[in-house]
């Protein structure tokens, strides 16, 4: 949450602004500095307005405002880097959502490994009818090859990564 910030000064003082007969009034001159010491946090935001809303510089404490805006949340287990990544991510991974590519884009602006390789058991069909035999081998799952050295919660991203597969489709990682 953003406060005021003690010593902050303004780039435009109010005194400095009044007619010249409230120049010399003491009183008009210290009560112009109280209201500048109220106004310059909200002065200084507004001339930064645009470094809130890039995730890569945004306070640390705006990301999970920036992340609402976007429809994502963070887990405790992501560094900073990693939610900055997401957030600047999130409507790209969006409109991939649930393909081999929008898989591989989330994997990789979670854990930084490039290329990221993932396999699928694939298939595609639909049906009229509920109940119907799914798409693709008996067992559908998508395989991702990270590297040992990556180091990730790997049943955090597990469960991330089951958000974004049919619901069918298990996820496997295998260890290059």
């Amino acid at each position: 949450m953003r406060m005021g910030v003690t010593g902050l000064a303004t780039a435009h003082p109010l005194g400095e602004q009044l007619p010249a007969i409230y120049a010399g009034d003491t009183w008009v001159q210290q009560m112009t500095e109280a209201f500048d010491q109220v106004l310059a946090p909200i002065l200084t935001t507004l001339d930064c307005l645009d470094s809130y809303l890039d995730p890569a510089l945004t306070p640390p404490d705006f990301l999970p405002w920036l992340a609402s805006w976007v429809g994502i949340g963070f887990s405790e287990h992501m560094t900073l880097q990693q939610r900055r990544a997401l957030v600047l991510e999130a409507v790209s991974l969006h409109r991939a959502r649930g393909t081999l590519d929008g898989l591989a884009r989330l994997v990789r602006t979670l854990t930084g490994v490039e290329p990221v390789r993932i396999t699928d058991s694939g298939g595609a069909t639909w049906s009229t009818e509920p109940g119907g035999t799914l798409p693709g081998t008996d067992e559908s799952k998508v395989t991702i090859q990270l590297p040992e050295s990556v180091s990730i919660d790997r049943k955090w991203l597990d469960a991330v990564l089951r958000l974004g597969v049919p619901a069918h489709v298990t996820v496997d990682f295998v260890a290059e």
